[in-house]
């Protein structure tokens, strides 16, 4: 008798869990496409330092619920560091979430978007780096 009943009690448990699963995932939006807000923070000119290009570095800023558009980094490379928020990085069918403090590298030629299924703002700062011709 007792085991039934704890047999029993394990499965209301799995099914309260399973019910709490159906709900959370039901609330989910979908994502919307739409762009982030950037704030354009410094340029370097590399030539101060014998190389050919420069570095620039913004805030970028993409609101709950919103997915940037499929881009290819072209002729640039890319150093993302995370400040708020978790940002979902999708190459393809490969998806990767990123937390404050993490760092991000996109190489030329890279195609990728960005997703905000949080509930905060995601804050990062984005550095290109891109040679001049």
């Amino acid at each position: 008798m007792a085991h039934r009943a704890r047999v029993w009690s394990i499965g209301v448990v799995v099914l309260a869990v399973l019910v709490g699963i159906g709900v959370a995932r039901a609330q989910e939006k979908p994502l919307v496409t739409g762009q982030s807000t950037v704030e354009r923070l410094f340029t370097v000119d590399l030539s101060d330092v014998g190389l050919a290009g420069n570095s620039a570095a913004a805030r970028l800023t993409l609101p709950p619920g919103i997915m940037t558009a499929d881009h290819t980094h072209t002729g640039r490379n890319s150093l993302i560091v995370m400040v708020q928020g978790t940002l979902t990085e999708a190459r393809g069918d490969v998806r990767h979430d990123y937390k404050p403090g993490d760092v991000i590298a996109v190489a030329e030629g890279v195609t990728h978007h960005a997703e905000n299924r949080g509930t905060v703002p995601v804050i990062y700062v984005e550095i290109n780096t891109t040679k001049k011709n």
